[in-house]
């Protein structure tokens, strides 16, 4: 399995058993430049949620990744052994309503089976939950497989709100980076503050990972051979365009219902089964039949 590496063999170990590694990063200079670089190449605030990869210019998009990374690059590459960044984008979350990120797992750019891919995300103002700070279902990376992409739903959207009452918030300081598995169930609620809340986020991959994109077509998944720059210049709208299809395998993205949601994600099928056999153990106690 390829997976990103730390040079710190303990944030390696988080980063696979838990899906998540927050670390420090950024200086009050780099946070400076960045908060310096979004003001200059946006002349007025975004609403809602806002990333800046979604600028229909995909040459403009391309160039304020290559500026963000230019600025934290020099940072990065000594805390890993293998690490291999893809696009980078601004992203900002306005006040109000219209800023709220469902829960979601984010498309899985490589096969799952034979790698990991990441967002290393890094916020530019403190976060918390009066602002938004990412929520996460803990540990939920390792739990089923999915296939993802831009016309494949999250299985989760039917019960968002009972799978809210098990995400926990990361609250993060400015300049911190939290680097996260795709396959991690991730949301951000509303921005109640007079602030933008605004952060940049970069795809990230193990050197040597195959890059994959893939599409449902009915109960097929198909897979995709991609490339780094791929969603730079298309949309996601337009599927898997001028890419070479891997190959084909049955299978169908259901929707969980909270039953199966608990047992696949909480595991509480196992602990109701454990209950019962408490409870008919002191059944048979009071009948004096079981010591």
């Amino acid at each position: 399995m390829k997976t990103v590496k730390f040079l710190d063999t303990d944030k390696s170990e988080e980063l696979r058993s838990e899906g998540k590694v927050i670390f420090p990063f950024l200086t009050e200079k780099d946070i400076s430049s960045l908060l310096a670089l979004f003001s200059t190449t946006h002349k007025s605030q975004p609403d809602g949620f806002y990333s800046s990869s979604h600028a229909e210019d995909k040459v403009w998009r391309k160039e304020i990744s290559d500026q963000i990374l230019e600025i934290i690059q020099e940072k990065l590459t000594p805390l890993f052994e293998n690490i291999h960044m893809l696009g980078g984008a601004f992203i900002a979350k306005a006040p109000g309503s219209k800023g709220i990120l469902p829960l979601h797992q984010d498309w899985n750019l490589v096969n799952e089976k034979e790698a990991r891919s990441y967002n290393l995300w890094i916020p530019l103002v403190d976060v918390n939950t009066t602002n938004g700070a990412m929520r996460i279902l803990e540990k939920s990376h390792l739990k089923q497989e999915t296939y993802r992409g831009p016309n494949l739903p999250p299985v989760l959207y039917q019960i968002n709100a009972e799978v809210d009452k098990h995400m926990v918030s990361l609250d993060m300081k400015a300049g911190e980076a939290l680097l996260y598995d795709h396959a991690l169930w991730h949301s951000s609620p509303v921005n109640q503050t007079n602030e933008l809340r605004l952060a940049v986020v970069f795809g990230v991959v193990p050197i040597g990972a195959d890059l994959k994109f893939y599409h449902q077509a009915d109960d097929q998944v198909e897979e995709y051979a991609s490339y780094p720059n791929f969603f730079f210049e298309n949309d996601p709208k337009d599927g898997p365009k001028g890419l070479e299809k891997v190959r084909s395998f049955a299978f169908k993205s259901k929707a969980l219902n909270l039953a199966e949601f608990q047992e696949i994600y909480l595991e509480e099928k196992a602990n109701a089964v454990t209950m019962e056999q408490q409870k008919k153990r002191s059944f048979l106690q009071i009948l004096g039949l079981k010591k």
